[in-house]
């Protein structure tokens, strides 16, 4: 062998090592992405970025994250253990400057890396979440800090009044204060893809009471028919429920939203159902009327009244429009035709991540309405021959509103049984 060609051998040698320290490396990247995200990276990136922003105009250096729905928010952790284990609180800490920072219990881990695209995951013994807190508090250097919490409108610390104590005297320097504003404007206003995922949760939850009410007869109970409407939620791909209320007959006068009871149908009863499916952290509210049998004339008359009045509401959530002008044209329409309005305090809400969210169409809501927020509307109407309720989910764009609840109820009362 020549001598010249030592140095081809030492020159292939070091090529393979670089190589395979390049292999390594992409292995290493690939191991760091989620198997089963929520939504694409971007997405999340977005959402960090708007809530940055929102945080540095109210002078916020980080947002202290708790409750289980902001939490799956900027995460995508889902757990079956949040929130019902609440000696385990599930906390983000999202500095205004570098990465998110996840703290949960050690079973946890495995999931949030297998979910989501957090880098910096915490963990802590049981009864250790505050010391974790605290440590990557200091640990992003924000001990003398301002720090945005959930302490304010539609916001529940998932923190024990003793432990956010607790926690405040650990950290002297740190001012925290009321994040609700930040949290508010970020959810209000949806981006595309959770416009879609909107939009799937409520067909799932419409498609359910379609088929769920066809198939009601005199006799089932109200429990039966919450059991029906559940069944075909899950089997359309919902989760679950996100919550089931029934009134049929005369229940509706211990109360609009009812749990569901043993009572029986009876023909000519009105039959409401209000329900929403759970879909990979998005809700939707979407309720149908019917009737048992046979319907009276006051019956059709009131429900069609209340399905126009709703047209009348969609036609109003538009831009330009603010949500109490919604509550006005409503009311207007009701005082033309000589109806009678019931204080409930408002007509409809944002729909998300929640059932119910911030804003609503309410007088008291002087939000602006804007492209992309996504609302549940239905004034409704309580009478001494039934509960009339019809609600539709919708998108909010740059002209007429959008129904993402289809099939959207029918103008005129169904009868079914």
């Amino acid at each position: 062998m020549h001598a010249g060609h030592r140095p081809d051998v030492a020159h292939s040698s070091v090529m393979k090592e670089e190589s395979l320290v390049e292999q390594d490396d992409h292995a290493m990247a690939a191991a760091r992405l989620p198997v089963y995200p929520d939504f694409p990276l971007s997405e999340y990136e977005s959402r960090y970025a708007r809530a940055r922003a929102i945080m540095a105009s109210e002078g916020l250096d980080a947002l202290l994250i708790t409750a289980e729905t902001n939490y799956i928010y900027f995460t995508g952790h889902h757990s079956q253990q949040n929130p019902i284990d609440k000696i385990r609180p599930y906390v983000l800490l999202l500095p205004r400057d570098g990465d998110p920072i996840c703290i949960v219990m050690p079973f946890e881990e495995g999931h949030v890396r297998l979910t989501t695209f957090i880098k910096s995951v915490h963990t802590y013994n049981l009864l250790k979440h505050n010391e974790a807190i605290v440590d990557a508090i200091r640990e992003c250097g924000l001990a003398s800090s301002a720090i945005g919490c959930e302490l304010g409108r539609e916001q529940y610390l998932e923190l024990s009044l003793n432990d956010f104590v607790d926690l405040k005297s650990r950290l002297p320097q740190v001012d925290f204060r009321d994040g609700s504003s930040v949290l508010l404007q970020l959810r209000v206003v949806k981006s595309d893809a959770e416009v879609e995922r909107c939009r799937a949760s409520a067909q799932i939850a419409a498609s359910a009471l379609e088929r769920a009410l066809g198939e009601v007869r005199p006799g089932n109970t109200n429990i039966e028919v919450a059991q029906l409407v559940r069944r075909y939620i899950v089997e359309g791909g919902g989760e679950r429920a996100t919550f089931m209320a029934v009134s049929s007959g005369y229940d509706f006068t211990q109360g609009k939203i009812t749990v569901p009871t043993p009572r029986r149908l009876e023909v000519g009863d009105t039959l409401t159902v209000d329900t929403g499916a759970q879909l990979r952290g998005y809700a939707s509210d979407v309720c149908r009327t019917v009737v048992i049998g046979k319907a009276s004339q006051k019956q059709k008359d009131m429900y069609r009244f209340v399905i126009d009045l709703n047209h009348v509401c969609y036609e109003a959530i538009r831009p330009g429009n603010t949500c109490a002008d919604v509550v006005r044209k409503c009311m207007a329409e009701v005082e033309r035709v000589g109806r009678k309005t019931q204080a409930v305090g408002r007509i409809g809400h944002g729909v998300g991540c929640e059932t119910t969210e911030y804003p609503s169409l309410s007088l008291l809501d002087e939000v602006e309405i804007v492209p992309n927020m996504v609302f549940a509307c239905n004034p409704n109407f309580v009478t001494d021959h039934g509960f009339f309720n019809s609600e539709e989910n919708l998108v909010v764009t740059k002209s007429a509103p959008q129904f993402l609840s289809e099939p959207i109820a029918p103008s005129q009362l169904r009868v079914v049984g």
